[in-house]
Order: C-alpha cells, then structure tokens, then sequence
C-alpha cells in the first residue's frame, strides 16, 4: 500500500487562495497527506502524484470571479438542477444514495489508457461554495432577525440541506483519486456527537421581581386559565428565594449534567454576558450567587463554559469581545476554569460578510452558530469542524466553525413534534447520518424540559 505523502497540485491563478483553503483542509485535516499547493496558468485542478495526474472540473470559480465575491450583490450562476445518477456504484464512494446532486461541472469520471484520469464534478468550487457561505454575502434575502433565511439556501431549494454534500463531494474525490492510485491510504475518519445547551432563560423570569411574578400568575389564571400554574409560580419563587431551585422548571442543570456524563458526553454551556442590552435578549446577570455557584459547577465537572453572544453583536466586534472579558471574569470571580474560547450568536444571528472576523478578532477559537434555528441539516454541507474564510480578508482564519445540525425546538415545535416517536426517529436519522462522517452537533436548552416527554426524548437520543 503506497501512502499519499508528496501530491503536487496546481490550481488556476485566479483562484489559487480560495482553492488552496480547501484543499489544504481536505488533504492535510482530514486526510492526513501532505500536499503542496501551487498556481499556474491552467484552467482546471491538477492532482500530481508518482508520474499520475488526476483533474478536475473548474467550473464555479470560471463563472464566479473570486477578486470581486463577497464585496456586492451577485446572481448565483449554477445550471438547472443535475444529478450524477449512479456515482456510488461508478465510484464506489461512501455515499448517502446512489444518486449525487452536482452543484457545478458535470457527472462522471474518465479514465485514459495512461492511467490518468478526469473528474467532471467540480468539487473544489462547490465546496468553497458550502464551507464560505457565498449564497449568504450575495444574496440580500433576510428575515425579521436580519438572518440570511433558510428558505432562500440552494440547500433547502434543491433539498438536499439533509445531505452532508460537501462529506459525499470529498469521498467522490477520495474514490477518484483511488481510481488512479489504488493503493492510497487516508487517516481514518472520527467523529463523537457534541451537545451543547444556550442558557437563554436559566430560571423562571418571574421569580425576579415582584412584578414579574404578578405578570407570571396573572398569566396562568387569565391567558391558560391554569390556578395550578399559578400556583406552581408562586411556590418556585418563594422556594428559589430560599435557595430551593427544585420547582423551577427551568433549572434543569444538575439532571442535565447527570444525562451527559451517563452517555460519555461532555457538554457546553454557552453564556449571554451582558442582560436586557435588547428586548430578546436574558434577564439574569453573572454576578448572581446562584448563577455564579453554576458556572463554579459546570467547570468543576469537566464541562464547558462559552459566550452566547448577545443579539446585537454579530455586527459589533467590540461588543463581542467586552462580552468575552465579562464572561472570563464572571467565571474568575466563581472559580471556574474557563478560557471561554467557543461562542454561539444569540437567535443564530449570523452576517458572513463579517461575524466570524469579529469572533477571531475577540480570541475565540471556534464558534458553534452554523445551522438554521428550523431546518435541521447541514448549512455549511459537512459534518466536520473546519477553518472559517474571511470576506474581509479573502483567507482563511484562525477562527473555526462546529457546524450545528439540530436545535430541539426545530423538531419539538414541528407539526410532528406532537409525536415524540416521529420527533425521535427525525434527530435520530440525522445524528446517524453526521456520524457517518463526523460530529453530531445537538443544541438543547435548558429550559426545554417543560413538556410531557420532553426529557425522556433528550435521554433517547442521547443513546440512540
């Protein structure tokens, strides 16, 4: 069996920084091969090794110039939409289906009587396309929260948003590659799910004033017409106000943190540092005994502390990086070890023109916001964490993305949430099909334990 150790591969001028990033992720990451990557006057990917050469299709970036993306509004050129009908069994790759969408360039894979070989599919541009989020800088669509909409996502257009696509794109190339080399050899694929919880609402909001809790009763008698709910209100706020948190539907920490470490997981807990900066952002504040006692907690059990950033700041560098310090030193004063070094965007909010600079700017080294809040799937195509690109820098950054697949509201607030059977199998084919490749990435609040089922789910596909 040879191994992979000296490819040479030359891409055209014109897109060598953006061809260079995710080739260098592929090859050096994930696949453990060194390869030096090099422009020349070509206008296709050339793949060199041991007197061989594998190309491959250039489309996306022929028709896309890279020195003018992310810098205006541009129309997305793809053709009408095209599938590759039987890649798995051509290639023999490690495929969802038989059948693969191809995004740009075109199905197939010719060999010659040399040896060398011709893929069609352009799997460079269309993984750049994926991982740098192009759609999302040149399209204006928003919705209320100024989120790029799932609804306007080629993924979810041409439904393949369930389909880690750039995953299915690299196993095309391997078995590509493996068509000319046959005794190749790659780093074995790992991958472990993640779950990870935004402390949005760690307790009841009525229990912090009298005037809430008024509001909170009046609510339960008038609006549910519930005098248990009422009631229930008024015994969590004199029972937390004694230091009882047992009736709080909402702190649900401590059974959290057994669930995790029952299934071999360690969580991440992430944190909004600055309260009622904006109406849709958290009441409670870091310095409260009790939420100082629960960051002390969850460091002290080998779990993770990071940084939700408040709603305002996927467009405000310095404001995300005031809100890291706070969080640092909140979690100094409780004696927590935590270098708070991954975030996630309050309400996902998310500008790919500029959010991921301001993170790597302010010192994280990962954030964990890349998925629609309704859509479970793969936003970003893959299942692997990877290196941010830069719009502002047109390069890579130190800044990594852990892609999110699944947020529970997604499934729990479907039509089919109502069943939990059909709620289970959903997040349970998904986690599946991210294992296959990589991480399962799984949010769930703390706060989303208030329904008949709800933490019999969570334990479920824990296990599942």
């Amino acid at each position: 069996m040879t191994s992979p150790t000296a490819f040479e591969i030359r891409v055209p001028a014109a897109c060598h920084r953006p061809a260079q990033w995710v080739l260098q992720w592929i090859f050096s990451e994930l696949w453990g091969c060194a390869a030096t990557v090099t422009a020349y006057a070509g206008d296709r990917f050339e793949i060199r090794h041991q007197g061989r050469v594998l190309t491959v299709e250039n489309d996306f970036f022929r028709r896309h110039q890279p020195q003018s993306m992310g810098r205006q509004t541009h129309t997305l050129l793809i053709d009408t939409p095209r599938h590759w009908a039987d890649a798995r069994t051509t290639l023999d790759a490690d495929l969802l289906e038989a059948s693969l969408p191809v995004l740009w360039g075109r199905p197939g894979l010719a060999l010659t009587a040399h040896g060398d070989a011709h893929l069609g599919l352009d799997v460079v541009g269309s993984i750049f396309f994926m991982l740098s989020r192009y759609e999302e800088v040149s399209v204006a669509a928003r919705d209320q929260y100024g989120r790029f909409p799932a609804a306007a996502a080629l993924a979810v257009r041409r439904g393949f948003l369930q389909r880690p696509i750039v995953d299915e794109y690299i196993e095309i190339l391997w078995s590509a590659l493996r068509a000319v080399w046959p005794g190749l050899a790659r780093r074995p694929a790992t991958g472990k799910m993640r779950v990870s919880c935004d402390v949005d609402e760690p307790y009841e909001r009525w229990i912090r004033n009298p005037w809430l809790l008024a509001q909170g009763v009046a609510g339960a008698l008038l609006r549910k017409r519930s005098s248990a709910g009422a009631v229930a209100r008024l015994k969590n706020a004199w029972c937390s106000r004694h230091g009882d948190y047992r009736f709080d539907p909402h702190w649900t920490f401590p059974w959290y943190l057994d669930q995790l470490e029952a299934h071999g997981c360690q969580g991440a807990f992430y944190f909004i540092a600055t309260p009622g900066r904006t109406r849709y952002d958290c009441r409670y504040a870091l310095e409260e005994p009790r939420m100082q006692a629960l960051l002390e907690t969850i460091s002290a059990r080998g779990h993770e502390i990071g940084l939700h950033g408040s709603f305002k700041t996927f467009k405000d560098g310095a404001l995300v990086a005031r809100e890291r310090q706070r969080l640092i030193a909140a979690c100094g004063t409780a004696g927590a070890d935590a270098p708070v070094t991954g975030n996630r965007q309050h309400y996902l909010r998310w500008d790919a023109g500029q959010t991921a600079d301001h993170l790597d700017a302010a010192g994280f080294h990962y954030d964990a916001s890349g998925g629609f809040p309704y859509d479970p799937g793969f936003r970003y195509g893959t299942t692997r964490e990877f290196p941010m690109w830069s719009w502002i820098k047109q390069g890579p950054l130190r800044l990594r993305q852990r892609p999110l697949m699944l947020m529970e509201n997604a499934v729990l607030s479907s039509p089919d949430g109502a069943q939990p059977e059909a709620a289970l199998e959903a997040m349970a084919r998904l986690k599946h099909t991210a294992l296959r490749y990589g991480d399962f990435n799984l949010l769930w609040h703390n706060s989303r334990f208030t329904e008949p089922g709800d933490a019999m789910l969570f334990r479920r596909i824990l296990a599942a």
